[in-house]
């Protein structure tokens, strides 16, 4: 055989295998330069992900610096008319444009009409400055405290950044047409409510990078109680015992303009005695006796004055004495259940198991003074049985914390003074400023909120509140006792059910009746300026009086104000500045 010469000759093989490791080498490098621009771009995208992560996170910090500043530490400026200045349909500049254009209906006719964003108000400019923010942005943005702002994101990068409001001033509607959209109004003009939407637009930078963020988010206000001026004299989940010589003046509009309530019960009201209704007219100019009419505060006081006598008009309900029922319209109970709806005056209250879920009667009277849920129907008969889960609540000055009921938990937020279970030691949860004595059920100067949790009698010949300062009495009912009042009080007083649950019979935790087992007993001498509202039954010795107080509940409602929350849905990041 003979073999081909050039074919293994040793400088070709060399040769050959020279130009396959060029080859390779030359393939490693390129494969190199494009592992390196990979590694650049991910790096570069992990880099501007941080960055994102970090503006976000700093525009969400000045959106709750910019609720706390406005809504709470500086909520006067929402009554100047002159900080602020009306957008116009067609801003789009910063922040206007954070609100949707799109019309909205405000007089009730079918048709959308005007604009929404040109219902709204931004601050009026001024010549704030924020270092690395455009003047056009700061301009309206609020003056921030500069000890709490931050200067540095978690990354460690400089940070910029404001956050500028818009108001929607809401006005009562202007036509009685239902499902009408929010209305807002100027501020200060006639109409317009103490009620405010705020919409905060935050904008956040790092200086010298492209890294921003705007983010917009919408608060709203709900009053702190729920309608004090629509409550009737007397609500009551138990039976309300109308005993005695019981006097009820009534709420003349607590079922509609001109419809009047005087007791509200889930169940049957029992009367004995020669208890009475009827209107303020009857109650202050017919009085009879040493009684004697004086104005007080602006309002009317007598502590003794009677329905029913010298002439009157007919009582509203029981004109009759003794132990003849005669209810009128301003009586809402049950007699039976719900599928008998009642004849005459008045009807049945729907409030069981056959009428749900159309319940008439609040399950949870907790929610129907201070609208937080505390109690749960699990078993559709229409009342709350069950206490919710507790709640983690901490103490904002000391930082204790608790496991506590929803009630309890909104209470230890809100309560202006709290007389202690144990006064000699009181639970953690209350902040100093809160802590209160017994005193406080006896004294004329006790005002605003008061959440007593045991020994909460009321003696006789003792004053709580005024009319120009009312209270809001939250009275604990003791295990198996009652809560008892014998002095005068202007206010509204809610009496707390304890336990965790509740006897559907009783409308408390208590398995008994009256009065030997009720949640309150008001005694002679015993007289509300205003309306009360209890969780069980209630029972009346001797001459007492429950009187429906306008002017007191209106300053109530006043003197509690309102308390602003996130509306569900508000938060975006569709805009851009």
């Amino acid at each position: 055989m003979r073999v081909n010469p050039n074919f293994d000759h040793p400088g070709r093989q060399s040769g050959a295998v020279l130009l396959v490791a060029v080859l390779l080498l030359l393939l490693a490098g390129v494969m190199t330069v494009f592992a390196m621009n990979v590694g650049l771009f991910e790096q570069r995208s992990t880099g501007n992900d941080l960055r994102a992560k970090a503006v976000n996170e700093v525009a969400e910090a000045g959106l709750a610096q910019g609720f706390e500043y406005l809504m709470r530490q500086h909520s006067e400026m929402l009554e100047d008319a002159s900080l602020w200045q009306k957008c116009t349909a067609t801003d789009i500049s910063f922040p206007c444009g954070a609100i949707s254009a799109a019309p909205i209906d405000t007089d009730g006719d079918g048709t959308a009409d005007t604009a929404r964003r040109a219902t709204m108000y931004r601050l009026h400019a001024t010549s704030h400055t924020i270092p690395g923010l455009d003047n056009a942005l700061a301009n309206y943005m609020l003056e921030l405290e500069e000890t709490s702002k931050i200067d540095t994101a978690a990354n460690g990068a400089s940070v910029s950044y404001g956050v500028a409001p818009v108001v929607c001033f809401m006005a009562r509607p202007a036509t009685s047409v239902a499902n009408l959209p929010i209305q807002c109004g100027a501020p200060g003009a006639s109409g317009v409510t103490d009620l405010k939407a705020v919409t905060f637009v935050s904008v956040a930078k790092i200086p010298g990078e492209s890294a921003s963020a705007t983010l917009v988010q919408t608060l709203g206000e709900y009053p702190t109680l729920n309608d004090p001026m629509g409550k009737p004299p007397i609500t009551a989940s138990g039976s309300a015992g109308v005993t005695g010589t019981l006097q009820i003046v009534t709420n003349p509009n607590a079922g509609g303009p001109g419809v009047p309530v005087s007791v509200w019960n889930r169940l049957n009201i029992t009367k004995t005695g020669t208890t009475n209704t009827c209107y303020a007219d009857e109650f202050f100019r017919y009085t009879q006796g040493s009684a004697n009419p004086v104005p007080y505060q602006g309002t009317i006081r007598c502590d003794d004055c009677r329905c029913d006598a010298n002439g009157a008009p007919a009582t509203l309900s029981y004109d009759n004495s003794g132990n003849l029922q005669a209810e009128g319209i301003d009586i809402l109970d049950v007699e039976g259940d719900s599928r008998d709806r009642g004849t005459g005056t008045n009807y049945n209250v729907r409030s069981d198991q056959y009428s749900y879920p159309t319940c008439e009667f609040p399950p949870d009277l907790f929610r129907f003074v201070f609208g937080v849920r505390a109690w749960n129907d699990t078993n559709n008969d229409c009342f709350g049985e069950t206490k919710l889960a507790n709640v983690v609540y901490q103490n904002p000055d000391s930082g204790a914390t608790g496991s506590v009921g929803p009630d309890e938990a909104h209470l230890y937020a809100n309560a202006d003074k709290i007389i202690p279970a144990d006064p000699s030691n009181p639970s953690p949860l209350i902040r100093a400023s809160q802590l209160g004595t017994a005193a406080l059920l006896s004294s004329s100067a006790t005002a605003g909120l008061i959440w007593c949790q045991a020994n909460c009698d009321i003696g006789s010949n003792v004053q709580v509140g005024t009319p120009e300062a009312p209270v809001i009495l939250v009275l604990d009912r003791p295990g198996t006792g009652s809560v008892r009042i014998q002095g005068v009080v202007f206010g509204m007083i809610f009496i707390r059910e304890t336990g965790t649950t509740m006897n559907p019979a009783t409308g408390s935790s208590g398995t008994g009746a009256c009065p030997s087992n009720c949640s309150l007993q008001m005694n002679a001498g015993a007289a509300i300026y205003g309306a009360l509202v209890l969780q069980g039954q209630m029972n009346v010795n001797g001459t007492s009086a429950v009187i429906h107080d306008a002017t007191v509940l209106r300053t109530i409602a006043e003197n509690e104000g309102t308390t602003p929350a996130t509306l569900p849905g508000a938060w975006n990041d569709q805009r851009s500045y």
